[in-house]
């Protein structure tokens, strides 16, 4: 069958669109294969594997690969911006070797005139094994011009060295960590790294297999731009003026999605902020000295339901005053003791060069019981003295 599928070239080339929201345009296509045999549907999963199974995957790698390009060429003249996203068999870059190097597909881009630059290679690390063929195949492709991706990211047996080995232009973060997102704190916080890092590192990120708003503007927060996914557009096998236009309406809605959400997290937070600026000047002005301080804040811990904790910092040496006035505590998690420093956390610091005194920090996990929470954290005076009341806010329970 495959050898048949092979020599009739029984493939078809669809394209998916790849987005960037900054610009508000179609960043690039993937190329993606398809294939009907005798009107059944072959899985390309199934269809590669047939070929591997027959020695036959450089033969099939080289058909749907030229025929990607020759496809893509008419896209590519209505807009030369445009970049095409091609799919690499893992067994191909495992015997990667000088004498094989361009697969044929070099010639076939120099045939149609499309520059090396509009090309980005995808590579699942995961797959090879030979080390040293997958470095010497990047590097030389890398400076033919062309764009590398490493694909899958950030799920089953992908790993951070290898992105030392590598070296990539782009990494395509796994659909898998977008799926129900906004209540999956970990993968939120996976995607959070993932991004920061590649920031960090000049790599750009492509958020895959996005389906839904939440996904999106979690991605976006995180300041990734690039998208694919049925949110967008299914893969095609040709895109019309009319399925352009509503991709790029889609672009342009969740972006003003986004601004709103943006907008009124800013006004949430301000109004949290507010919040406890209040409680905080109610159990500020109860303090006539530090040593009763310890009683008061006790007192007022169960007046609110939502808070955790507080505590008091000497704003001079970052020593704990007391012992932290707690709600719950457990023996996995222990809460700070009077005369432990705070010159290590961030917010000591925050607060104290403010020019108002007051700082709320992102959400964490926190090490006095576990749950997810934020801290206020107020400078004040008392008797002379510069100090830091700290309120931890429960966000969500353990």
């Amino acid at each position: 069958m495959i050898e048949e599928i092979i020599k009739e070239e029984l493939v078809e080339i669809y394209f998916q669109p790849i987005v960037s929201i900054r610009t508000k345009k179609i960043y690039a296509f993937e190329a993606l294969t398809r294939c009907t045999y005798k009107d059944k549907v072959i899985h390309p999963t199934e269809l590669f594997q047939m070929a591997i199974d027959a020695n036959l995957s450089l033969e099939l790698d080289v058909l749907t690969r030229n025929k990607s390009i020759e496809k893509f060429k008419k896209y590519y003249l209505q807009n030369n911006d445009l970049i095409l996203f091609l799919n690499f068999e893992s067994s191909l870059i495992n015997n990667f070797d000088k004498n094989m190097r361009n697969y044929c597909f070099v010639e076939t881009i120099d045939d149609v005139v499309i520059p090396y630059k509009n090309f980005v290679m995808e590579i699942k690390e995961d797959e090879i094994s030979n080390t040293e063929a997958l470095k010497d195949f990047c590097a030389y492709y890398k400076e033919l011009g062309f764009i590398i991706a490493l694909d899958d990211f950030g799920t089953g047996n992908s790993t951070f060295d290898r992105i030392n080995i590598i070296k990539p232009d782009l990494i395509k973060i796994d659909k898998s960590l977008f799926v129900d997102i906004e209540d999956n704190q970990i993968n939120k916080e996976i995607v959070k790294a993932i991004a920061k890092m590649s920031d960090n590192l000049g790599i750009q990120v492509l958020a895959e297999g996005v389906e839904d708003e939440d996904a999106i503007c979690i991605s976006m927060k995180s300041n990734i731009n690039l998208f694919q996914g049925y949110y967008f557009c299914k893969p095609a096998s040709e895109l019309s003026v009319l399925e352009i236009e509503k991709i790029l309406f889609k672009i342009v809605e969740i972006g003003n999605l986004f601004k709103i959400r943006t907008l009124n997290s800013i006004a949430q937070k301000r109004e949290l902020i507010n919040h406890y600026i209040g409680v905080s000047d109610k159990i500020i002005e109860q303090f006539k000295e530090i040593n009763q301080t310890e009683k008061i804040m006790f007192n007022e811990l169960n007046k609110y339901g939502d808070l955790e904790a507080i505590y008091l910092i000497d704003a001079k040496t970052s020593k704990q005053i007391n012992d932290t006035i707690i709600e719950n505590s457990n023996d996995r998690f222990k809460p700070s003791k009077a005369g432990e420093e705070h010159y290590l956390k961030n917010y000591y610091y925050i607060t104290l060069e403010s020019k108002q005194g007051i700082y709320i920090t992102n959400k964490y996990i926190s090490y006095a019981s576990g749950n997810i929470c934020k801290t206020f954290a107020r400078k004040f005076e008392l008797e002379d003295n510069s100090y830091i009341i700290c309120l931890d806010i429960i966000i969500k329970r353990n």
